[in-house]
């Protein structure tokens, strides 16, 4: 402002000020001439000499000693003549007064060197009170000055409180985002370590089942020597106990799994949370930057802190940084989910697997206890027919030695006859008659018939041994069937088997 009113009077000072157009005084180009004669010389006349004119100034104009408008600097107003300006020496007041060489003549009373213009000029520029005008200037401008940086320091305060809030909102946002994450990735953690948890209890409860299907292979181990075979039961058990190491080992490998991606969870729970912390710094330093005012307190001067820190990144990055690190423990905890779901289904179809087993395995026990059962019952029912046909053998026995005894008897009439008959008779009297054949064919007979009933008894005798013998195996079979079968397979199995353990026991781990 100072400069463009440099060239003419300050308009604050001087409010009623018109600035004149002034046409711009021509001047000669070298070597040209102003004419040979002067045109406001003239030559004295007598009885020239004028009245005093009084001057009319314009309405308006200012006063007398200040420039009036129709002032002129140059001396070519005045004629060059005996009498006027000229005649005392030479050009003195024109626009070069001053300028070494045309210094005016001098007399012994004055040097006239300046016009009424000048002079006018002169009282203008002292009578303006220039340092004072600069000083209200000085205090108008910096007065505007100072305004219009405090309203452009409002301005730029204003816009940085709005940067400012924005960046809270921003920081609010992501550091939410951030503690939703935190919080699901730590619910994920507590929930994997209850499943790691059950799936321990679930193998330490795989003990139970292994240690009951080697128990009863141990059992049927005492069975007798008929019944020690590898029966479907026996087929069964091994392949429980198969089935208990298999499972074993995917639990195990189930586990290291867990403890692997408990490790990765627990990282980055670290990771997400220090940037929860940097972002809890952060927008804690931009709220109480938010809230400082040029009132606040504890307001201090820090030099050189207008400038990028080393380690500042830039928005993008940031922004880049915070999804990142949120997508990364987003795929951490989305992993854990899955192997916890893969975990679930391991435990609950290995489990499964342990009961249909087992009820393969009870069911062929069962049909082994159920055809052993049979079996004992063909065998009581044989013993029953034995002992049956050994009293009947028994009873043929007696019979037979009750027939022989008889025999015996009519032996002993016969050969009591035929001692008489033959000892008895005298000379011819002792003659080989039809009752003496009679009688001898008698004792043939009934020596024949003592001896077929001897060979009877005999065999009959000898069947009641076979019969006697097959008795003892038939008692045999049947107390080992129920010593070893019955009582292995129904009994002791069936109370080692009952305590074999749920599904629903290993979900609970």
């Amino acid at each position: 402002m100072a400069a463009n009113n440099s060239n003419f009077t300050c308009p604050n000072v001087c409010p009623n000020y018109e600035k004149v157009v002034e046409k711009p005084p021509e001047y000669l180009e070298a070597g040209m001439s102003r004419g040979s004669e002067n045109p406001y010389a003239s030559s004295y006349v007598p009885g020239q000499i004028q009245p005093p004119e009084k001057k009319v100034y314009p309405a308006g104009a200012p006063p007398k000693y200040l420039p009036q408008p129709t002032d002129s600097t140059s001396g070519d107003i005045l004629g060059m003549g005996p009498i006027g300006p000229w005649a005392a020496g030479h050009l003195d007041w024109t626009p070069q007064a001053g300028t070494t060489g045309v210094r005016p003549v001098v007399d012994k009373y004055s040097i006239t060197r300046y016009s009424t213009g000048e002079w006018r000029k002169h009282n203008e520029y002292i009578l303006t009170p220039i340092a004072t005008d600069k000083a209200k200037a000085t205090d108008i401008n910096s007065r505007k000055d100072i305004t219009n940086a405090f309203i452009n320091l409002d301005n730029k305060q204003a816009d940085s409180n709005k940067k400012l809030e924005k960046r809270v909102k921003d920081l609010s946002y992501w550091k939410k985002r951030v503690e939703e994450t935190i919080k699901a990735i730590t619910d994920e953690i507590n929930t994997l370590d209850e499943d790691r948890t059950r799936l321990k209890g679930a193998c330490r409860i795989l003990n139970m089942p292994e240690a009951i299907s080697r128990e009863c292979l141990e059992l049927r181990t005492n069975r007798y020597e008929p019944d020690l075979v590898r029966d479907d039961a026996e087929q069964e058990l091994i392949k429980e106990v198969s089935i208990v190491g298999e499972i074993r080992r995917v639990f195990n490998n189930t586990l290291a799994k867990v403890e692997e991606q408990m490790i990765m969870n627990k990282a980055a729970k670290t990771s997400i949370e220090f940037d929860w912390s940097d972002k809890m710094v952060s927008l804690k330093a931009d709220k109480r930057n938010l809230n400082l005012t040029p009132e606040s307190n504890l307001l201090l001067y820090h030099p050189g802190v207008a400038r990028w820190p080393e380690n500042a990144t830039t928005l993008e990055y940031w922004e880049h940084f915070c999804s990142e690190s949120i997508r990364n423990c987003d795929e951490v905890r989305i992993k854990s989910e899955n192997l916890r779901k893969d975990l679930s289904t391991i435990i609950a179809k290995g489990s499964q697997d342990m009961k249909l087993q087992a009820d393969r395995t009870n069911y062929a026990l069962a049909e082994t206890v159920s055809a052993t059962e049979e079996l004992c019952e063909k065998l009581e029912e044989n013993l029953k027919d034995n002992l049956q046909k050994i009293a009947d053998v028994e009873n043929l026995i007696d019979y037979l030695k009750d027939a022989l005894r008889k025999v015996d008897e009519r032996a002993k009439l016969v050969m009591t006859r035929l001692h008489v008959r033959n000892y008895d008779r005298p000379n011819v009297e002792n003659c080989r008659d039809e009752a003496q054949y009679a009688l001898i064919a008698e004792a043939k007979f009934i020596k024949e018939t003592s001896e077929s009933l001897c060979d009877k008894i005999r065999e009959a005798e000898s069947v009641r041994s076979e019969l006697m013998k097959y008795r003892g195996d038939l008692e045999k079979q049947i107390r080992r069937k129920k010593n070893s079968r019955l009582n292995i397979d129904q009994d002791r199995l069936a109370r080692v088997r009952a305590h074999m353990p749920t599904p629903k026991e290993f979900a609970a781990g």
